[in-house]
């Protein structure tokens, strides 16, 4: 496994909006992994390969319950906020339709680069107050920086989806966290974006396992947790 960290601040460039990602799915023949992992966690877990445990035993293509074999692997760039790695993608065969899929974790979309604790910053940052062209200037991650257009086309696909998983959300919340303390008078959130990351922090602060996952790789995690779709 290698791992490739830079310095951010020697990365300047615009990335074009061809290169990431807003947030529905395209469709794809990777499964995504039900455990929560951050960048590290996942290095260190799959340093030899990925452990037995965690191979599929469900062939997305002909849904046969069998244990795929594996089927070698790639390697992905993911730029998080600080830092830049290399990973290995695994991949799988199924013995009975003989297609491959790719296990993918879930801090990172499928077929892009971009961590989703990037975009987690820009929506924190956007429901705050600060305006996108300001976002845009001073927010320097390792993948360098990122136009306004590209940040625009971030957010609006992330309420979208906020806004359509309204209620999924709120009662998977409720179920791990019942007793939900509700911030009244000033420090009151106006957008219910804001009332979800409010909440999840006291998720993230209580529920053992969730004190590092971000809210939107959460959301990517729940609605898309071994589902697969095919191209």
């Amino acid at each position: 496994m290698t791992i490739l960290k830079k310095d951010k601040r020697k990365r300047k460039h615009h990335w074009p909006a061809s290169l990431v990602s807003s947030f529905p799915l395209v469709t794809t023949n990777m499964i995504l992994t039900e455990e929560l992992w951050t960048v590290q966690s996942y290095i260190e877990l799959f340093s030899e390969g990925c452990p037995t445990n965690l191979r599929p035993t469900i062939c997305p293509h002909c849904q046969e319950a069998v244990m795929l074999h594996k089927h070698g692997s790639f390697k992905r760039t993911v730029y998080t906020l600080l830092e830049e790695f290399i990973i290995s993608i695994y991949r799988f065969k199924c013995i009975e339709c003989g297609r491959a899929t790719s296990l993918l974790p879930n801090f990172v979309m499928e077929h892009h680069q971009v961590a989703w604790d990037v975009k987690e910053e820009v929506v924190r940052q956007q429901l705050s107050g600060v305006a996108l062209a300001k976002i845009s200037e001073d927010l320097d991650t390792s993948a360098g920086k990122f136009s306004e257009k590209t940040l625009w086309r971030w957010t609006k696909a992330i309420r979208d989806e906020i806004r359509d998983s309204s209620s999924e959300l709120w009662r998977v919340i409720l179920e791990k966290l019942p007793h939900v303390e509700i911030p009244v008078g000033p420090s009151k959130p106006v957008r219910e974006q804001a009332w979800l990351f409010r909440t999840w922090e006291q998720v993230r602060s209580m529920v053992p396992g969730y004190r590092n996952i971000g809210l939107l790789a959460w959301l990517y995690q729940i609605k898309r947790s071994r589902a697969v779709t095919v191209g």
